[in-house]
């Protein structure tokens, strides 16, 4: 299958400190950012589910020393002592199961060490970054290593809120992760992981792009508005714009722990048992200034206009008190998140000959609830929503080596699925629940050519399945628990590779694939109606070619080059809403406006995506070694809304990182000096139109790395 692995090395080359940066040395991984990390996603080859009901999977799993992110939010925690990431691309159901139909991002931690070890490195930026992450390892007694690692970063961000004089879009993030290995003998080994992060971040906030002359902040739509004299005092809406006003902070703060236990024991035969056990919780309370900006006692004016009802005001503050603290602002939303799982894993390998096979069971118990309410002004709502999976998996693989140089693999797995979920409006004093079952089976087929100079040739046939989903967003009611949950998601595959390798550890890796997805999940936006909701899109494809390569063009200078073409397309979707404002000539039409995006592209879906790591070793003394790197990664111009908003759209940029670092030959220390965005290049994590100003704007989220800024890392080793 195609496959990247990341090694620790080309993480630091890049800057990229969070999981959320991946994107910057994996070409096929892209970020899609939502207003809050409940709302974010990660696509490859195109393909991610962005979905604001906590019932929806994502399509691409995360999971970090075998312990799945079985909630989509959880994938967004710091990256802690990383020792390589695998992504893998395509469907991966067959062995990892849910949430892995678009594919899989495999992190692993550093383990414990036999000779004891400890590292400290520390890092600065000119735009007040600052990160500090310590290890150290080594024996806790016979047969017993230890590993412990901490992390904490701090950052003010890349936006500037006028209002309350605060920086926003950064974060502040502590992480312990602890490890302990038990290993008598080469036969057997049980590894304790135990860990603890938490996040708070003040993303994400959007600075205006675009505004027409003589706009007003109209939220609603209604007869209440606010002048530019407010909402855009000292504020240069354009490209560059890194100001906004708002009257309510906007921050999500996560907290993870849990712990998982690994078992190995090969028995005398060669065959190989293994056990994973998880036990996971995550918190998460999110606040959104939902009103676009400054309008101040808007709910007062709601109530003056005839816009909103006393009644209704006195209903929310009743059932939500937390709305009487910002009676002089506008509207904000809050969300309170709580994900707990439980997840048990057996696997049999049988001793590696020509004919190899292996079994497993895989079960899992998770819920996830949200509390959510919104006001005071408009769209007012207060929810309770609790979300139930519950899976009870079996799936093998068989490899066949015939003649010396063929190999067949076949997989298989067999999915028994059961979702539930309760809704408690707490405004209309209505409750819903239901229940739904459902069984699906994932196939995985590959044959592999080995030549005699090592070279290699494979094609694979797979199909994979994401679960259905009920819709528990703002607006549910007996309507929506009468259509019951989302269909299920199903995948087919077909994709085929050319590898080359040599001795001195160059390689080049080819693939072509085409992936089908039918019943695509996807989040969906009304206007007229001011409603979301999850909907399926009929069919979905992408296709493409990627390649990588490494070369070490002398002993001491190695360059690596990956990227794709990828054609990610909408292929059947014929009553999809419109996006704000089009016009029956930009093909809306009816009422609610609805328009056929059969043939369009998928959003954050570059066609062309690149990068060129390139890593120089110097020895400027016998006891010193001067390495001299630089990325450069480049993408074409993508759109940012599955509705073809125009104004929604990136073009195309290319980013330029260097750095220079004195190593220590003993491996005791190294200082490495490092530029981001040397030519200081311009671009967005997110932009869109937004419909609370009329007529109407357009906002964006710069992205972290959008602005050049120098640092300095420092590691000391022992």
């Amino acid at each position: 299958m195609a496959v990247s692995q990341v090694k620790a090395r080309s993480l630091e080359m890049s800057g990229s400190e969070q999981i959320e940066e991946l994107s910057k040395v994996v070409p096929a991984l892209t970020v899609i950012q939502g207003d809050t990390p409940a709302n974010s996603a990660y696509s490859l080859r195109g393909i991610g589910t962005v979905a604001y009901s906590i019932s929806a999977e994502p399509s691409v799993l995360v999971q970090v020393d075998d312990v799945p992110a079985m909630f989509q939010a959880r994938s967004f925690m710091d990256m802690t002592d990383v020792d390589r990431i695998e992504i893998l691309r395509g469907p991966q159901n067959t062995l990892y199961g849910r949430s892995a139909s678009g594919g899989a991002v495999n992190i692993m931690t550093a383990g414990p060490t036999k000779e004891f070890t400890a590292s400290l490195t520390n890092v600065m930026t000119s735009d007040e970054e600052r990160r500090v992450s310590f290890h150290t390892s080594g024996p806790a007694a016979n047969d017993l290593y230890f590993r412990v690692a901490v992390n904490l970063g701090d950052y003010a961000g890349s936006v500037k809120n006028l209002t309350l004089n605060k920086t926003v879009n950064g974060y502040t993030s502590q992480s312990l992760r602890t490890k302990l290995l038990w290993s008598p003998s080469r036969q057997t080994q049980a590894l304790l992981t135990a860990w603890y992060s938490h996040n708070r971040t003040t993303c994400c906030a959007y600075a205006l792009y675009e505004i027409p002359d003589g706009a007003t902040l109209n939220p609603d739509g209604g007869p209440v508005e606010e002048g530019q004299d407010v909402f855009l005092k000292d504020i240069m809406p354009g490209e560059h714009n890194r100001t906004l006003h708002q009257d309510t902070r906007t921050f999500a703060d996560l907290l993870d722990g849990g712990a998982s236990l690994k078992f190995d024991h090969i028995f005398g035969g060669g065959f190989r048992f293994s056990s994973v056990s998880t036990v996971t919780d995550f918190r998460m309370r999110d606040q959104i200034d939902s009103d676009g900006g400054v309008i101040p006692n808007y709910a007062t004016r709601q109530i003056s206009a005839g816009r909103l009802s006393q009644s209704d005001y006195d209903n929310l503050l009743n059932v939500e008190p937390r709305f009487a603290n910002f009676t002089t602002q506008g509207n904000v939303q809050f969300g309170t998140y709580h994900s707990s799982g439980k997840t048990q894993e057996f696997r049999l390998l049988s001793p590696a000959d020509p004919f190899r096979y292996m079994v497993g069971v895989f079960v899992a118990d998770h819920e996830v609830s949200l509390e959510s309410a919104r006001g005071p002004a408009f769209r007012q709502h207060r929810w309770n929503a609790l979300a139930t999976n519950r899976d009870a998996d079996l799936f093998g693989q068989i490899d066949w080596t015939f003649q010396p140089r063929n190999s067949l693999s076949v997989g298989a797995r067999s999915q028994h699925k059961t979702i539930g979920y309760r809704f408690d409006d707490l405004l209309a004093g209505a409750s819903f629940s239901g229940e739904h079952k459902e069984t699906a089976n994932s196939y995985r087929a590959s044959l592999q050519h080995t030549s005699d100079q090592d070279d290699t040739l494979y094609v694979a046939l797979a199909t994979g399945f994401k679960g259905a989903a009920f819709d528990l967003t703002s607006g549910f009611n007996q309507d929506r628990a009468d259509r019951g949950p989302a269909r299920p998601e199903t995948t087919k595959s077909i994709e085929a590779g050319w590898r080359v390798r040599n001795t001195k550890g160059d390689y080049a890796n080819l693939s072509v694939f085409r992936v089908d997805y039918e019943n695509f999940q996807s989040q969906a936006a009304d206007y007229d109606a001011s409603t979301d909701f999850l909907t399926n899109i009929d069919e979905v494809r992408t296709q493409g070619v990627e390649f990588d390569a490494f070369r070490r063009m002398s002993p001491d200078w190695r360059l690596t080059l990956a990227g794709h073409y990828l054609d990610a397309k909408v292929v059947k979707y014929t009553g999809a809403p419109c996006y704000p404002g089009q016009t029956v000539a930009e093909g809306c039409s009816g009422a609610p406006g609805r328009q056929n995006l059969s043939g369009r592209q998928l959003p954050y879906a570059p066609r062309w995506k690149f990068n060129v790591m390139s890593d120089n070793h110097f020895r400027p003394d016998p006891n010193h070694w001067l390495v001299v790197s630089s990325v450069y990664r480049w993408q074409s111009a993508t759109l940012m809304s599955m509705n073809q908003d125009p104004r929604a759209r990136q073009k195309s940029f290319g980013i330029l990182d260097l750095s220079a670092g004195l190593h220590d030959r003993g491996g005791k220390y190294s200082v490495t000096a490092f530029v981001n965005n040397v030519f200081d290049t311009f671009y967005v994590a997110a932009r869109q139109s937004d419909g609370r100003t009329n007529s109407m704007s357009v906002v964006q989220i710069p992205a972290r790395d959008s602005a050049r800024y120098v640092g300095v890392r420092m590691t000391f080793s022992h």
